[in-house]
Formats: C-alpha cells, structure tokens, sequence
C-alpha cells in the first residue's frame, strides 16, 4: 500500500472524528445565563431572567455546529473519493473504500440530524 493511500485514509477518518466533535459540541447547553461570565449577576438574582428560549445567537448555536461537521464531513468522503480515483491496488480501494463508506455514513447522518432540526423548529 502506498504512503499516498494511507495518508488519504488517516487523514479522511481525522476529519469523520473532528466532524463528530463539532456535532456533539453543538449539543452542549449555550445559555447565556450558565455562563461563567454571568456567574456573579446570578448572585445577586434569585431565579433566571424570563426567556422562551429561542434568544438568538444561542438558539441557533448547535445548527451552526451541525453545519460546519456536515462540511467537515463532506470533504472527508470527497477525498476518500478522490483517493480511490487516484490509487487501483485491491488494498487501497478496499481501504479508501470502507473510509468513503463511514464518511458517507457520517455526512447523512449530520445531513438528517440538520434538517431534523429545522423542521422540529418551524
């Protein structure tokens, strides 16, 4: 297996993982009221300010995350792609293979989880 095959196929994996984290980042609670910054004003006031919860920017912080790991996810599979475009060996097509395969996975999976999103909010 050439060092060009692997490289691609390390570095497409790398980029399925970083798209999982953005996405489990997008997940975290963006309250502007659990902050550490607003942690001495929540001292002094008994309960949290009156909200409906759709305060922009923080309502819309986990769609962006989404997007940026469905990017991120996107280009894993467009390299895996092109690696198995540029490399014929029976090894590294079955590598780049299962690599595309798992990023393609995770880029449908990113793509429902942010229209899932869009639709449960209008």
């Amino acid at each position: 297996m050439r060092f060009e095959a692997v490289f691609l196929a390390c570095y497409a994996l790398l980029l399925v993982a970083a798209a999982g984290g953005l996405h489990r980042l997008g997940k975290m609670n963006t309250s502007p009221w659990r902050s550490r910054v607003l942690a001495g004003h929540r001292r002094q006031v008994p309960g949290p300010p009156p909200t409906d919860g759709t305060d922009w920017p923080h309502s819309e912080a986990g769609r962006l995350n989404t997007l940026v790991a469905l990017v991120t996810a996107l280009s894993a599979v467009t390299l895996a792609i092109v690696g198995l475009a540029r490399n014929h060996r029976p090894i590294e097509i079955a590598v780049l293979g299962v690599v595309a395969f798992a990023a393609a996975a995770a880029a449908l999976g990113l793509a429902r989880a942010f229209t899932g999103g869009s639709r449960a909010r209008s």
